[in-house]
């Protein structure tokens, strides 16, 4: 049994649907990644089932980390000093913002559960990810850490794409 999802063509699916979902059932996710055309985003089928103990184990692992950092101030250092080993990139964050990102996932990832989705996650780990990026590069990060004076003055709207 293999623990990457199966993949198959989302054309696949219409014209074999036993087959296709067969192929899902033998990985250890049980899931099957649909390729769609046209640049469309890929799909991911799983199970009802599967998918519930996902968002059951997400919001169980983050309810214990929540309690943990409640309950002892000292936590809070011992988990940001490992965060390393799960984001490597947050080598180039300063203390402080590490602690605080901490603090942001653990937040988000608990309300994220409460909606039964970890969607609201990936941002956070982006926009963390990017300010790490700013930070491994000394020049860029001394350049948007420097203070700016006076009015630049009227900003552009946005272009907004038109309607289709």
């Amino acid at each position: 049994m293999t623990t990457m999802p199966a993949e198959a063509n989302f054309s696949e699916l219409i014209q074999k649907p036993t087959d296709t979902v067969a192929r899902m059932q033998g990985t250890l996710r049980q899931g099957i990644r649909l390729h769609r055309r046209g640049g469309e985003a890929d799909l991911y089928l799983t199970t009802a089932e599967r998918a519930d103990q996902v968002v059951e184990v997400v919001d169980s692992t983050t309810r214990l980390f929540v309690a943990l950092m409640k309950s002892d101030p000292k936590a809070i250092e011992m988990l940001t000093s490992v965060f390393p080993e799960a984001f490597p990139w947050v080598r180039f964050l300063p203390d402080d913002a590490v602690r605080e990102f901490l603090v942001e996932f653990m937040d988000t990832a608990r309300a994220a559960t409460e909606l039964g989705t970890v969607a609201p996650l990936a941002p956070v780990i982006a926009s963390w990810k990017a300010t790490a990026e700013v930070y491994s590069d000394p020049d860029l990060a001394k350049r948007l850490l420097t203070s700016t004076e006076g009015d630049f003055g009227d900003a552009e709207p946005p272009e907004v794409p038109p309607a289709e």
